[in-house]
This record gives C-alpha cells, sequence and structure tokens, in this order.
C-alpha cells in the first residue's frame, strides 16, 4: 500500500476507534467498509499506474474496479446495518436474552413485559438503579448498596450481551454480504461492463469501414476514364 494511502488509513483507523470503542459491531462494520474502499482504490491506482496495460485497458478496467468496489461497500452497508439493528432490538426487548438478565427480570417483575416493542431493558434496570438510589427506606447503607450491586451487575451484563450480539450479528451480515450477495452485483456490473466494452470496439469498426474513400477520380483508371470524354 503507497504510503500516502497508509497514513490516510492509520488516521481512519484512530477516528473509527475513537468514535465506536464502546460498540463491537459498529467498529466491525466501519473497519470493514473502510478495508474494502481503500483495497478498491489501492487496486484502481496499481491498474492506471501500470505500464503493461494499454490505455484503453486502463479505461475499461479502473472503473471496473471502482464500481465492485463501491458495491461491495454499498451491499455490506445496506445488508449488515439493518441485521445489526434488528438484532439490537431483538435484545433490548428481550426477545433474546442470556440466562443471568432472564432471571433478574423475574425476580424484578419485569418479565410479563419481554417481548414488547417499546420495552427497553437497559432503561428499566437504569430506572431501577436511580430510585434505589434515592430510596433511603433501607435498615442499613449496606442493604441498600447489596441491592445496588445487583441492579449495576445486571446493566453490566445487558451491556456486554448487547455488544456481543450486535459483534456477532455485524459478522454474519457482512459474510452474508461479500460472499453471496456482492458476487452476484459485482457479476452483473461485470456483465455490463463487458457488453459496453464490446459495442464500442464495434461501433469503432463501423465507422472505419463507413469512413469515405478517396475519391476514385484520382487514381490512374479515373483520370483515364475522364480523359476519353474528350476523345472524338
Amino acid at each position: 500500500m503507497p504510503k500516502p494511502l497508509e497514513k490516510f488509513a492509520k488516521y481512519i483507523a484512530e477516528k473509527i476507534y475513537k468514535h465506536f470503542g464502546d460498540s463491537s459491531g459498529g467498529m466491525i462494520l466501519a473497519t470493514s467498509i473502510t478495508g474494502t474502499l481503500l483495497s478498491s482504490l489501492a487496486q484502481t491506482g496499481a491498474i492506471l499506474f501500470n505500464d503493461k496495460y494499454t490505455t484503453s485497458q486502463k479505461t475499461f478496467m479502473a472503473p471496473q474496479e471502482l464500481t465492485e468496489g463501491l458495491i461491495n461497500v454499498l451491499s455490506m452497508f445496506l445488508i449488515t446495518k439493518p441485521i445489526q439493528r434488528g438484532a439490537s432490538k431483538m435484545v433490548k426487548t428481550g426477545k433474546i436474552l442470556s440466562k443471568d438478565l432472564g432471571k433478574y427480570l423475574q425476580e424484578t417483575k419485569l418479565d410479563k413485559k419481554r417481548g414488547d416493542i417499546n420495552f427497553d431493558i437497559g432503561k428499566a434496570i437504569r430506572n431501577n438503579i436511580k430510585s434505589l438510589e434515592s430510596n433511603d427506606s433501607f435498615f442499613s447503607s449496606a442493604s441498600k448498596a447489596q441491592n445496588l450491586e445487583k441492579h449495576r451487575e445486571a446493566l453490566h451484563n445487558f451491556e456486554i450481551f448487547s455488544d456481543s450480539v450486535s459483534a456477532y450479528a455485524t459478522t454474519g451480515g457482512a459474510i452474508l454480504s461479500t460472499a453471496f450477495i456482492a458476487p452476484v452485483l459485482r457479476n452483473s456490473a461485470a456483465a455490463n461492463y463487458q457488453k459496453a466494452s464490446i459495442d464500442a470496439l464495434q461501433n469503432n469498426r463501423e465507422r472505419r469501414v463507413l469512413r469515405p474513400r478517396p475519391n476514385s477520380n484520382f487514381s490512374k483508371e479515373g483520370m483515364v476514364n475522364n480523359l476519353s470524354v474528350f476523345r472524338v
């Protein structure tokens, strides 16, 4: 990879880590898209600066490489992002849940809301913590701290579980996109590029065939025929 592109990749990687450091799924998606895009740009540059290819070959190959890279990026985003969001929503509402979180919902009487589209487990746990922190009806500070610890542990487990599910969903979506969806779209784009190239080549040949030829009157035979007009 050229040094300017390598520096740019490092800069982007730092920005991604800073922005998605707390979201494994978001980081996987961002790094996958960035890596695919940079790879496509590097391949395009290699084509343009390769002396083994003719200008006509570069004119055909460079746009095709950029198109395939764009297809990879768009398919990855459009397929993976909805899967990621759907998985996060299922965890948020409790449709997908770990065993310890399911037990917590039963103990706190929240299991009846599980699966409700408007239910937010993380928000419910935080509300429990906030309610306990402002409640002074406990017999001792030790009892209050013990109850708070249970809710805080549940929130921690929920955040870890939600992040793990998001990461798995993102990875699965990326595999689905790159292994099945993107190849079909790339083949279709390549077929269109090939057809356009063949049509352009055919048009060039037809133009050469239809190009006006020199006037035959200026040939030797033409001059003889023209002189015969003046014969008596």
